[in-house]
């Protein structure tokens, strides 16, 4: 490549043909030119243009160089070629960054290459051999920046693995060090509660010991004073039972008297109520047979008036009895002469307003026959009431 911008391939002179305007033709199959012009014949079809690597971290597409008449356009190629330099500057950033962009670089050229052979093996007889070359120089460029990016990979690879045995080591020393600095602490901790558990251990004995003489001796006087107590106690208790029995003793005497006098005086008093109670007996009898004879003339009275009583509610039964079967046999007759009408103004509503009627006939149906019922038990009732008198007399 020279010093000015783009590849060595476009540094021939400039010809009067290169001041007309740019045109983006795609690359085509091999065609026949016309032996009267220098512009390529139009392509039957459009077809993908041939297509270098492409380098952009973030794109997987295929770059696409605009096609002039010479060949491909500078600019767009001094700007690929810019593109592939700053990712090559860019590999250096990491060594995760630079394994990615060499698979994706990888991935890219092998589908480019693919696409190249399932191509049909295009030709660029009519755009020239500057394509070609092109091509060729594109992709020795990036076989070229492969080998360096790999190269870098291993190097910084090498590099973080070297850093990371020394870190390893550095770290493995700061913990053996550490460890070292907290068993010696550990150590000097446990040493220390060893000697305040001792202290501790001694002083606490002494202390019990202490409290168990203590409570010793005061158990010593606690044990003397209840077995005073307890021996003033039994010979209290002892002599207020003795006292207690003297008591009794007076008392069952007495009590004993006492029982004698009583005796008689109840068994003079008996003689006296046995007189007076067989008289008030006598006297009892003679009430209770004039209240007897009382009661059977009350009896009699009460037979007549429930005889009367009976006559009457069997009047009133069979007026009530008639009434029901009056009021019943008008409902009837008074439902037929309206089933009847109705009957006249239509058969639907008179079939609904015949079942009204038939349910309030056969309410006051069982409304007659609740009422014969009542008559019934009443009669029962009465005819119960009026041979109790008879069965008692």
């Amino acid at each position: 490549m020279s010093d000015r911008p783009g590849l060595s391939i476009f540094d021939d002179p400039e010809d009067n043909g290169d001041n007309e305007a740019t045109q983006v033709i795609p690359a085509v199959k091999q065609q026949q030119k016309s032996p009267t012009t220098t512009t390529p014949a139009a392509p039957p079809a459009a077809a993908p243009a041939p297509a270098a690597p492409a380098r952009a971290e973030s794109s997987s597409a295929r770059t696409t160089f605009p096609v002039v008449r010479r060949g491909y356009d500078t600019a767009a190629v001094d700007r690929q070629i810019s593109t592939l330099a700053g990712e090559k500057a860019g590999l250096s950033a990491s060594l995760q960054d630079t394994r990615t962009k060499v698979t994706a670089l990888e991935q890219q050229l092998a589908d480019l290459r693919q696409q190249v052979s399932e191509n049909e093996n295009p030709t660029y007889a009519g755009l020239g051999g500057r394509a070609s070359e092109m091509l060729r120089l594109a992709e020795e460029q990036a076989d070229d920046v492969l080998v360096q990016a790999r190269a870098q990979a291993d190097e910084i690879k090498r590099q973080a693995t070297k850093d990371a045995d020394v870190l390893r080591a550095e770290a493995a020393r700061d913990a053996e060090d550490m460890r070292m600095v907290q068993l010696k602490e550990l150590d000097e901790t446990r040493a220390r509660a060893m000697a305040d558990v001792e202290q501790e251990r001694t002083m606490s004995k002494a202390e019990a010991d202490d409290l168990l003489g203590s409570a010793r001796r005061e158990s010593e006087q606690l044990r003397l004073a209840a077995q005073q107590e307890t021996n003033a106690m039994r010979t209290s208790a002892k002599r207020d039972a003795e006292q207690a029995r003297a008591a009794a003793d007076r008392e069952v005497q007495e009590a004993r008297r006492t029982l004698a006098v009583e005796k008689e005086r109840l068994t003079r008093e008996a003689a006296e109520h046995h007189t007076t109670a067989t008289a008030e007996t006598q006297k009892l009898v003679e009430e209770a047979e004039a209240r007897a004879n009382a009661a059977e003339a009350r009896g009699r009275e009460a037979v007549s008036a429930a005889a009367s009583h009976r006559k009457q509610a069997h009047d009133e039964a069979d007026r009530l009895l008639s009434h029901a079967r009056r009021e019943a046999e008008q409902i009837v007759s008074s439902a037929q002469t309206q089933a009847a009408t109705f009957t006249a103004a239509g058969q639907a509503e008179a079939e609904r307003e015949l079942a009204v009627l038939k349910a309030e006939v056969d309410r006051y149906q069982k409304r007659r026959d609740a009422i014969v019922g009542q008559l019934g038990a009443l009669r029962d009732v009465i005819t119960g009431f009026g041979d109790e008198p008879s069965s008692t007399t």
